[in-house]
C-alpha cells in the first residue's frame, strides 16, 4: 500500500542533517504508506532551489515543508501525521 512521498534535503556535510535523516528513518520503519526520497543539496542545487529549500535539513510533503535549524523527532512525526491527513 503506498503511498505518500516525502522528500528530505539534506548535505552529507550537515550534522544536523544525519540526525534529522536518523530520526526519519526510525518514524519511517514500520510505515509502508510513506515512500522517502533523499536530495542532497550539494549533488543537486538547482532541484533544491526549485523546489524553494532555503534551510537543511528540510522535509517536504506536496507543498507543505519543515525545515529548521534543528528538526527532533517529535517535531517530524507531528510534521508527517499533518502531511498523511492532508
Amino acid at each position: 500500500m503506498c503511498c505518500m512521498k516525502i522528500t528530505l534535503y539534506k548535505s552529507a556535510l550537515c550534522p544536523r542533517c544525519h540526525f534529522a535523516r536518523k530520526s526519519l528513518n526510525e518514524l519511517l520503519a514500520d510505515r509502508d504508506d510513506i515512500e522517502l526520497e533523499v536530495v542532497d543539496i550539494l549533488t543537486s542545487p538547482a532541484r533544491t532551489l526549485r523546489d524553494g529549500v532555503k534551510l537543511i535539513p528540510a522535509i517536504k510533503a506536496g507543498d507543505k515543508k519543515l525545515s529548521g535549524v534543528y528538526l527532533n523527532k517529535n517535531d517530524i512525526a507531528i510534521f508527517l501525521e499533518d502531511a498523511a491527513r492532508g
